[in-house]
């Protein structure tokens, strides 16, 4: 269907990138003063503590029904409004309408290159095991 998409799954390579990240800090470190190997190892401690936090949030809002307007369903609604031939600048609003476990109601304003808005009442909803958001009603006022 034209207006129903998976929803985004959340980032993880970023959080890999990160680890990466402070393996390549330690590499440099080695050799070096005293100071600058535990001054890495306290940074290194902290950008672990920020990746692990990243990964239990993300790992425990799997399966839920995310916000109206979290970061997953606007990247999901972007690509719906693409599939759309929406030529969309930014949202003017993006609304809950009504929420259960089970399904969120929600409004979208789009604004759209040419100066005009279109709207569109949306859901997100469990589908089996996955999430989905669905366009439900297209309006141009």
């Amino acid at each position: 269907m034209e207006t129903e998409r998976d929803l985004a799954s959340p980032d993880f390579g970023s959080t890999a990138a990160i680890g990466m990240a402070a393996v390549a800090m330690n590499q440099s470190a080695k050799g070096g003063p005293r100071w600058l190997k535990r001054f890495v190892l306290v940074c290194t401690v902290i950008v672990a503590a920020m990746a692990l936090l990243k990964v239990v949030t993300s790992l425990s809002a799997m399966g839920k029904i995310p916000a109206c307007d979290a970061k997953t369903t606007k990247d999901t609604l972007s690509d719906l409004n693409k599939q759309q031939k929406f030529n969309a600048s930014h949202y003017n609003s993006l609304k809950a309408r009504s929420s259960t476990d089970a399904e969120a109601l929600c409004t979208a304003s789009l604004a759209l290159r040419d100066g005009t808005t279109v709207e569109y009442d949306y859901r997100i909803f469990k589908d089996g095991g996955a999430v989905k958001v669905q366009m439900t009603d297209i309006r141009r006022p």
